[in-house]
């Protein structure tokens, strides 16, 4: 194992797309140490990396392997030296996995995530809207769809176009069938009674979230970043103002540019819903802007840094600074993670004082999609050179780094030209 003995602690992050790549190369600008990186195998976002040691283990649907693979890593990490070790996911089938094995985990790792039951109640769609409900916060009209259940008495109360979306986005991984995405526009009675044939066929048995349509574009879309502390409290909101979205079947939804900024409203009611879960570390909040009624309306909680969660990094605030001044402690870092890029607007929460462009398309390509109100702030921003892209690291000096940002590039136009951005 390639990490060095010296080096005071050791991020382990499993997964292998842009967030876990954005994740290691934020440790390594913070603390100059290398993270552990464990994929089902390796890929250009995340080989030849100076931040990142990689370990492929294979396949990780059987969690007992990945659990004793995780425990072999840390033996070897840690066989000349102790040292914390922290354990990260990218995706929440990782986060699953991890609560789902703390205790045996928490042996050998240190783990900046909530309990198990604390994580269901909010990577659950169906207990996270109820939450929101209960607490009064806005979000589309939605019902929960399970195998077996009537249809005809379900659809009743549904108006389209719908929405649909697992309820558990970690059971979701394993089903397979024809024209499977990550969320579904469903125009018709047909078109929703032949999907849930299909998901009721895949041996998928969590339940499937049908949704009110929030009409917009993707420039409506808004996310948030919160930071707990180990005791519950929120202190940190970061805002982000959506300017275009992936429309490729597998990264639907994903956001390929963010403007980021301050949300009060937004900061204080994801807070709450936090708060009262009782969490501890770091969530990300999905919503979208409803010009109907002109409320922000909240469409998930993903218990972990989100893919695109750059847009922090790049207005001046590192969630890897949280995770080691709170979780590891003065010891790795005595130095204040609430720098000048934050701001207090009298909510008791700190937000990003900093606006700054977040996109991981060529400027060229992102220009095509500036004509909304987030457009243009992101046009103004790219003029003033405040942009900045997780790929774009000058201390990667590989030379097939290079060559993997090119053909990035050049994905990112085949998949817009195929897949364009949706106009309503």
């Amino acid at each position: 194992m390639a990490i060095d003995n010296s080096q005071p602690f050791v991020p382990v992050i499993l997964g292998g797309d842009i967030g876990t790549y954005t994740l290691a190369r934020e440790f390594y600008e913070a603390y100059q140490v290398r993270s552990v990186v464990v994929p089902a195998s390796g890929n250009g976002v995340i080989e030849h990396s100076v931040a990142i040691e990689l370990h492929p283990i294979g396949s990780m649907v059987d969690q007992g392997w990945v659990v004793e693979e995780l425990i072999a890593l840390a033996k070897e990490l840690n066989a000349e030296t102790a040292r914390p070790l922290m354990l990260f996911g990218s995706l929440d089938f990782h986060i699953m996995l991890i609560a789902e094995h703390r205790a045996v985990l928490s042996e050998y790792f240190v783990i900046p995530y909530p309990e198990l039951g604390t994580i269901e109640g909010a990577a659950l769609k169906e207990n996270f809207y109820a939450l929101a409900d209960r607490l009064g916060i806005a979000h589309p009209r939605t019902a929960v769809y399970r195998a077996g259940d009537d249809l005809q008495e379900l659809a009743q109360s549904l108006t389209f176009p719908l929405i649909g979306k697992p309820s558990s986005s970690g059971d979701w991984i394993a089903a397979k069938f024809e024209g499977k995405q990550k969320i579904h526009t469903l125009q018709s009675i047909d078109e929703l009674e032949d999907l849930l044939t299909r998901i009721d066929a895949s041996g998928y048995t969590s339940g499937y979230i049908l949704q009110e349509y929030i009409p917009g574009s993707d420039d409506a879309m808004r996310l948030c970043t919160y930071f707990a502390t180990q005791d519950k409290k929120v202190i940190f909101a970061g805002y982000g103002e959506v300017v275009v979205e992936e429309h490729a079947p597998l990264v639907l939804g994903n956001s390929a540019a963010i403007v980021t900024g301050q949300h009060d409203q937004m900061s204080q009611d994801g807070a709450r819903l936090l708060e009262e879960l009782g969490w501890q570390g770091i969530a990300m909040i999905d919503a979208k802007y409803d010009h109907r009624d002109g409320s922000i309306k909240f469409f998930e909680i993903n218990p972990r840094l989100g893919r695109n969660h750059y847009y922090l990094t790049a207005a001046g605030v590192n969630p890897a600074r949280f995770y080691v001044t709170e979780f590891l402690g003065a010891e790795f870092d005595r130095s204040d993670p609430h720098t000048n890029a934050v701001i207090d607007t009298g909510i008791g929460i700190l937000q990003l004082s900093r606006q700054q462009l977040f996109t991981v398309l060529p400027h060229h390509l992102l220009r095509r999609f500036l004509d909304s109100e987030t457009g243009q702030k992101a046009a103004a921003l790219l003029k003033a050179g405040k942009v900045s892209n997780p790929l774009k690291f000058k201390a990667e000096k590989h030379p097939r780094r290079k060559f993997y940002l090119l053909l990035n590039a050049v994905n990112h136009y085949r998949k817009y030209k195929k897949f364009p951005p949706r106009s309503l």
